[in-house]
């Protein structure tokens, strides 16, 4: 072989390597998985606070945090904040 053939070999076999690894690359790639409601997990971490008046605090007046016992406040695994009527205790 001559030296202007291999040239054409060599092209030749380097644009089908590269499309070859396109072609893979491109069918390789996994579809996104979506949760399903199933894999959804929350875990519950405490009650809503809210602010309420202290009139019984004559030096910082103003509103003050309390928790509502009947909200419960939650973090999904999807990183969704969610509440809910706290159950009857």
């Amino acid at each position: 072989m001559n030296a202007k053939s291999q040239k054409l070999v060599g092209l030749v076999v380097l644009v089908a390597v590269l499309g070859l690894g396109w072609f893979m690359g491109l069918h390789a790639q996994t579809a996104p998985n979506k949760p399903s409601s199933s894999q959804v997990t929350t875990n519950w971490i405490g009650c809503a606070v809210v602010g309420q008046e202290d009139r019984l605090d004559p030096i910082a007046p103003g509103p003050h945090a309390t928790t509502v016992p009947k909200v419960e406040i939650g973090l999904r695994s999807d990183g969704v904040v969610v509440w809910r009527n706290a159950p009857a205790r």
